[in-house]
């Protein structure tokens, strides 16, 4: 397991590169001289290079030695972020972003069948849930830390330091992971296929709204604190700290529910959690108790439907062989991202305009939209396919 670490440590990277941002956008905005809105567009714009970018990148890159691949994936993570760190106007900041955007979604599409094939079979799960730790603990300790760094000693250090996690990564790769070709390439034509099979591009769009519709809100989080609840630097550094440790429970909990209940069910409840949580921070947003209290159940309900909608889409894949579900899995992040993009797009516009108490609205928006789409994606998760699917996978 020790040379699975190394991909840990690749996950840890990107989640705090993706994710730090909710911390930084005002000192950003105020320091490029654009507007808020301008500088949420910095999540955007990583969200929607993870989207368009990343599945072309698998499709090239997933006929190579993946030891290489994901080495130079990490190079490429990091050269981004370093331009970040450098960039002189805002245009550089948003080429930086794209850049280690584009290697995001490759990373863990290439790395989850290599921590698989790395361990024995029956090791599996636990390899990979081990690749995945890395973005736990970037939501717990990687974010709000990497806020405190930023407001300390400058955001561009955050970015800087963040570089380096990526260089160490791709070295750590390079020297810890054997050469591994496994399974079968990923087509671009393969993954076409599967957005035109309807209970799994309902269930790329249920992740997409569902899950995206937190960015709405939680990309402008750190003024709806300030300006609304009081607080001020350490109290949105441990709202963030709160939220992280509640995605933990949520993910966890996603895991144990789906065996239980089955996915669609539990993606259901998350989405239905999410409604009264947005509409919580309605009249919870000037007590420091109150949206302290809605933020920690808001992350819960988040990070539930990650692990219930990409084992569901698996599920549904699975009997198409290796390649099929690798491209699900590549696809599953571009769906994440593709939300998070117009999510975060959308709370920018709103925050120049009636504010940033409107962004919960476009959440809740969402989350129906969400709920509405759900319905269409449980066609086979009871038939008896499904079922020997789901207990092979248990």
């Amino acid at each position: 397991m020790f040379r699975l670490s190394s991909l840990t440590l690749a996950a840890f990277a990107i989640g705090i590169s993706e994710f730090v941002l909710v911390g930084l956008v005002p000192t950003i905005a105020a320091d490029t001289g654009v507007a808020l809105g301008t500088a949420g567009l910095l999540i955007t714009v990583y969200a929607l290079s993870v989207t368009f970018l990343s599945p072309l990148l698998t499709t090239l890159l997933s006929r190579f030695d993946s030891r290489w691949m994901l080495a130079g994936l990490m190079v490429v993570f990091a050269l981004g972020n370093t331009l970040v760190a450098v960039a002189g106007g805002f245009a550089g900041l948003v080429v930086g972003r794209v850049l280690s955007g584009a290697a995001h979604g490759s990373v863990f599409a290439l790395g989850t069948p290599v921590a698989a094939a790395v361990v024995p079979p029956e090791r599996a799960a636990r390899a990979i849930s081990l690749m995945f730790l890395g973005l736990t603990v970037a939501m717990v300790l990687g974010v709000p830390i990497g806020t405190v760094v930023g407001t300390a000693l400058g955001w561009r250090m955050t970015f800087g330091i963040v570089a380096a996690l990526g260089v160490l990564a791709a070295v750590a790769i390079t020297v810890l992971i054997p050469s591994t070709r496994q399974g079968e390439s990923v087509r671009l034509r393969d993954q076409l296929a599967l957005l035109a099979d309807r209970p799994v591009a309902f269930t790329y769009l249920v992740t997409a709204l569902g899950f995206g519709s937190t960015f709405a809100v939680l990309t402008f989080l750190e003024p709806l604190l300030t300006e609304h609840a009081g607080f001020g630097t350490d109290g949105v550094t441990g709202i963030l700290f709160l939220f992280g440790a509640a995605t933990v429970i949520g993910n966890l909990a996603g895991g144990v529910l789906s065996d239980r209940i089955g996915t669609a069910r539990v993606v259901r409840i998350a989405l239905t959690g999410l409604i009264v949580c947005f509409a919580a921070i309605l009249f919870t947003a000037s007590t420091a108790v109150g949206i302290t209290v809605t933020v920690f159940v808001w992350g819960v309900f988040t990070f539930l439907i990650s692990p219930s909608a990409q084992t569901h889409t698996v599920r549904l894949v699975s009997s198409r062989g290796p390649g099929a579900t690798k491209a699900a899995s590549g696809l599953n992040a571009a769906a994440f991202n593709a939300g998070i993009a117009l999510a975060s797009w959308i709370g920018g516009l709103l925050v120049e305009g009636p504010g940033v108490l409107s962004t919960p609205w476009a959440a809740i928006t969402l989350v129906l939209l969400a709920l509405a789409a759900s319905t269409q994606i449980t066609r086979r998760e009871s038939s008896p396919a499904a079922q020997g699917v789901a207990s092979k996978s248990a």
